[in-house]
């Protein structure tokens, strides 16, 4: 009877406690005095991102910050987002570094703002240190642990656990109880035993590093996670470039007497936009799937994204608009998204919002590869590396001698498609169509649409 008495009383004390701790909580999360230090959260960068990557700390512990300047930048899976400061002090100290994963929500500095700072301009003050008299409480925990010193187990439980060369003690802490089974022992051998197989297999291997994926790698992981989902059909052809290269170099040479404000045409700018007028006549290329209703979504716009290698990862910006700009307009825009890419200043707008991808593989090399669509989108197309081949000739289609062969620049260019809505007459067709305009064409203006 004393001791449930005890008990009883004990019981009531810590109810009691609990009680006063939130009191005092209340009280610290209303009291305004003496506010200096203000927490900083990471608000919402919209996307449903749900973490980042810190790429570097523009301010340093220390330093005097202004409203609105930026403390740092990070980079979600999509893009490189700058954030700044809603208050001016000096930065006091930092909760995660360079190349640290930090969570919308969560803290990451603290700035003394030599003022007071109040609650409705949305940031949490830690006001704790300003206030005496109130500590930090810890609640007891009553969670029943196994006691190491009396452990029950059944003769043969010990001499199974004997045999095993295991500690009974240490199988009594793992299962969080004092009455220990021989399937308890069985169980921790075989779960010891596979940690120890694998320990001793990687202890064998000359491991050079062990990388966490994470931002810009991460996204191409969901995103090649994603594109699983989709049966594709690909289909590959071979273009005979030979007018495209040799017009690429007229338009050099015409655009280096211009104002244009670039010295240089790539085949990529010229390729972009052949594409996209090609696209005009199919149109279904350039759209989305949404697998939720089983629709799709046809675009005005040729959003064009351009896979780019970086030493961060690929990224994959966008030229918007592609029908309504000339080759001049595509090459300029195709050098700033390429030095952003480089530097990590993509903004979310440069990044979001395609309709079709290009992937020119061949700027690397390769000659053949099959790609992945890339964000719900209709189709993607790959590009090769030029080499010189034995080809028919111009509007030849048959060989009746050798001279109805010439050796030419030749490219492999590889489509595919989501095949849930595209079908591959129509993937055909564009092929050919686009073929046709590759392998025939005399001359393209570069400041005309």
């Amino acid at each position: 009877m004393m001791m449930q008495h005890c008990k009883k009383i004990l019981k009531e004390i810590n109810s009691r406690n609990k009680i006063n701790l939130r009191n005092s909580q209340r009280f610290i999360n209303t009291s305004k005095a003496n506010l200096k230090i203000v927490r900083c959260k990471l608000f919402d960068i919209g996307e449903g991102i749900s973490e980042v990557e810190i790429t570097q700390w523009n301010k340093q512990v220390g330093d005097e910050v202004s409203e609105m300047e930026s403390l740092l930048t990070v980079q979600s899976d999509k893009a490189a987002v700058d954030i700044t400061s809603k208050y001016s002090g000096i930065l006091v100290k930092k909760y995660a570094n360079d190349k640290d994963m930090i969570k919308i929500g969560s803290y990451f500095c603290e700035i003394d703002t030599q003022d007071d700072v109040g609650e409705e301009e949305g940031e949490e003050v830690d006001e704790a240190k300003e206030v005496e008299g109130v500590d930090e409480v810890e609640e007891a925990s009553f969670e029943k642990k196994a006691n190491p010193t009396n452990v029950k187990a059944s003769p043969g439980t010990k001499k199974k656990a004997q045999e095993y060369k295991l500690d009974i003690n240490a199988i009594a802490k793992h299962f969080n109880k004092n009455n220990i089974t021989i399937e308890d022992v069985e169980l921790y051998y075989k779960e010891n035993k596979s940690d120890e197989i694998n320990k001793s297999a990687n202890e064998k291997m000359d491991i050079m590093e062990e990388v966490q994926v994470k931002g810009i790698k991460l996204s191409m992981c969901k995103s090649m996670n994603d594109s699983l989902s989709i049966p594709l059909f690909h289909l590959n052809e071979a273009y005979n470039v030979e007018r495209v290269v040799k017009i690429r170099k007229e338009l050099k040479n015409k655009i280096a007497e211009s104002d244009s404000g670039i010295n240089n045409i790539t085949i990529s700018s010229i390729l972009i936009k052949l594409i996209s007028n090609t696209l005009k006549e199919f149109p279904i290329l350039n759209s989305k799937f949404n697998a939720k209703t089983n629709t799709y979504v046809v675009y005005n716009n040729h959003n064009i994204c351009i896979a780019m290698d970086t030493p961060h990862g690929l990224l994959v910006p966008n030229i918007k608009n592609v029908e309504k700009k000339n080759i001049i307009d595509i090459q300029k825009e195709l050098l700033n998204l390429r030095n952003k890419a480089m530097e990590m200043k993509l903004s979310k707008d440069e990044i979001e919002n395609g309709t079709i991808t290009i992937s020119n593989y061949g700027a690397i090399g390769g000659t053949f590869a099959t790609p992945i669509i890339f964000d719900n989108q209709g189709c993607i197309i790959g590009i090769s590396k030029i080499q010189n081949m034995i080809s028919l000739k111009n509007g030849v289609n048959k060989i009746s001698s050798l001279d109805d062969l010439e050796i030419a620049n030749n490219m492999n260019i590889t489509y595919g498609a989501d095949h849930r809505y595209i079908d591959g007459a129509t993937l055909a067709q564009f092929s050919k169509k686009l073929k046709s305009v590759i392998e025939n064409i005399d001359t393209i203006d570069p400041f005309s649409i």
